[in-house]
């Protein structure tokens, strides 16, 4: 009965993918992901997701992990509320193979190869781009699943503007937000600024943070341009464990700043260099304390220390009217002092090429590849061709084949011997073979529709298992054949009405066990409704249905299916004011995303947004 109702569900979305559909984005709009260079989303070779300031507002989220969750292919590891620990995982790969970038820097950890989207401030991004598949053949490391990258606000194009946002909701979660920009000739600086707190909605589970962040650019002529920027991010988060086995007194501390430094120039209309320098600062603290001790006096503190510093080099050149070239040089040096894996470092020099082939006004084709020479176990290569071909207007087929790797990270190389578990420095990259197929057409101006299938083969998987003296060590022993389907459908009736629906078929194996992996669920349905300007109102309402997942690699422990639905309002009293209102989990279901950590139920926030 199950197997026919997921086989009518297909075909009730195969279906509607043809009769119900909108594009949500302007496909003018440009984007830098797919080549590192802007080029216009119509004319990509990959498949992009943009998420706009806009969308980010009108969601009423409150941290990143909330404004990916319903794309399609996208899981989410979320171990609680406000400020807990919040991953992605993308088309089958975990975490540490989903690359994320802020303004095309790679910012996962080197130490464990994560980021928590719960750090990333909401208030400072002007746009996200989301692009499934690999790219390692332009990016390197970790790109396995995906990329996301994070574009951060620039300065005002001309005059001044300030905006302050102002929140709060269940739980005494406070949420507060102020950003400036101006523009005086040729020198532009934005800088913003936010304050998060919440009491938690179960004990120790208590959250607040900090951040500041600014960019100064100036621009030397009409072709060159230098761009500074600087951040930090501070917050202080209870960590409550297990509902079978929690804990009161544990606290965790995080502190990141960055700064970086580039350089654009425009030689001619045809040609661009481009050049930055970074510095990347993460420390991660986590005190285990002692109950009820009067000067609160921690048993085991760790202290995890990462620093990455990194040089970019880039230059492109239209050579011919069916004929550009893109190439550049990266220098990454990794350093890591950890209480648990001790202080180690390496190298990391890549230099990329992509050709990108005007084969004739409907058929695009692209080849790139990347080498990756790493000081601690050696090189990596990983080409890439991808190919665009437009049906008709408004309709195009685009296909891709990737190498993708995901090089170790110092916790599975350099974990100290602890008697029941230590690092392998022999360890070796994992590997990935990707493959997709896509479709996309806008039928007329109502309807526009997706469907991209795509496939995986993972080899070399890094696995933490016990060796013959029962001594837990990363080996690569694993590897997965991972299966999808992604149907994206936007749907546009009558004026000021959009509805959308995403369905994901995804069957992510382990290849000698056949055994599915840990959290891919197997279906996972998005929906969205949105009507604007009511009145003076915008009403959203999002709901999504993710399937049954499994806890452990054996497929003994599954994890609950769960359905959630969020409502959103939003009202601009006046010109300079807007009133937003919503409502998470408005079915006040007990879910869990992990096994054993629960998550919030019904809650409620709202706030205003003042511009000047």
């Amino acid at each position: 009965m199950k197997k026919v109702l997921s086989f009518s569900w297909i075909v009730f979305l195969l279906f509607s993918n043809f009769c119900y559909a909108k594009e949500s984005v302007n496909l003018g709009q440009l984007v830098i992901t797919p080549s590192r260079i802007e080029e216009s989303l119509g004319e990509t070779y990959r498949k992009v997701e943009v998420i706009t300031k806009k969308d980010i507002e009108e969601s009423g989220a409150k941290d990143v992990s909330e404004v990916l969750s319903t794309l399609p292919s996208v899981s989410m590891t979320n171990y609680g509320g406000l400020g807990a620990l919040k991953t992605i995982r993308m088309r089958g790969a975990i975490p540490s193979q989903v690359l994320i970038l802020r303004d095309g820097i790679p910012i996962n950890s080197p130490r464990d190869g994560e980021v928590d989207l719960s750090t990333i401030p909401l208030d400072n991004i002007e746009r996200i781009e989301v692009m499934p598949g690999a790219a390692s053949s332009l990016y390197g490391s970790q790109a396995m699943g995906g990329t996301v990258n994070i574009i951060t606000k620039n300065p005002p194009t001309s005059g001044q503007k300030t905006e302050a946002v102002s929140r709060f909701g269940s739980f005494r979660t406070f949420i507060e937000t102020l950003s400036h920009g101006a523009r005086v000739g040729k020198f532009g600086y934005i800088v913003s600024g936010g304050y998060e707190s919440s009491e938690g909605f179960r004990a120790n589970s208590a959250f607040n943070s900090k951040d500041f962040n600014s960019k100064f650019d100036y621009k030397l002529n009409d072709y060159n341009t230098i761009v500074a920027s600087c951040g930090f991010y501070k917050n202080r988060a209870g960590s409550p464990g297990l509902i079978t086995a929690p804990d009161n007194d544990d606290i965790q501390v995080q502190l990141k700043n960055y700064i970086d430094l580039s350089w654009d120039s425009r030689l001619d209309e045809k040609t661009g260099l481009y050049a930055r320098v970074y510095n990347d600062y993460d420390r991660l603290e986590f005190s285990e304390n002692s109950a009820g001790s009067m000067f609160d006096i921690p048993l085991n503190k760790a202290i995890h220390t990462t620093k990455v510093k990194g040089l970019d080099l880039r230059f492109n050149k239209e050579l011919f009217e069916f004929y550009q070239l893109i190439g550049g040089y990266n220098y990454v040096q990794n350093l890591n002092d950890s209480t648990s894996s001790a202080k180690h470092n390496y190298n990391v020099n890549a230099a990329y090429l992509e050709n990108q082939f005007n084969i004739s006004d409907k058929a695009k084709l692209s080849l790139s590849g990347r080498i990756d020479d790493y000081s601690n176990f050696g090189t990596e290569f990983n080409p890439s061709v991808s190919f665009l071909y437009n049906l008709w207007q408004d309709a195009k087929i685009h296909t891709s084949v990737a190498k993708s790797f995901r090089a170790p990270t110092f916790n599975d190389l350099y974990w100290p011997d602890e008697g029941w578990a230590k690092g392998n420095p022999d360890v070796k990259p994992e590997k990935g073979i990707n493959y997709e197929l896509g479709f996309d057409t806008k039928i007329n101006k109502y309807f526009s529709t997706g469907l991209t299938y795509y496939r995986n083969d993972f080899s070399d998987l890094i696995n933490w298992a016990p060796d013959i003296n029962d001594i837990w060590q990363p080996q690569n022993v694993s590897r997965a054949i991972i299966n999808g389907v992604e149907l994206v459908n936007k749907f546009y009736p009558f004026d000021n009405f959009e509805a959308g629906i995403n369905y994901t078929f995804l069957s992510a194996r382990d290849k000698k066990t056949n055994k599915y992996l840990i959290y891919q669920p197997k279906n996972k349905m998005d929906f969205s409704l949105k009507y604007k300007e009511f009145h003076g109102f915008d009403f959203e309402l999002v709901g999504n249905w993710t399937g049954q997942r499994f806890h452990d690699s054996a497929n003994t422990i599954k994890v609950k299916p769960y359905f959630l639905l969020n409502f959103n309002v939003t009202k601009k009293i006046k010109e300079n004011y807007t009133v937003f209102f919503s409502i998470d989990n408005l079915l006040n279901k007990e879910y869990q995303i992990v096994e054993y950590y629960p998550t919030p139920g019904l809650s409620v926030n709202g706030g205003i947004k003042v511009e000047f």
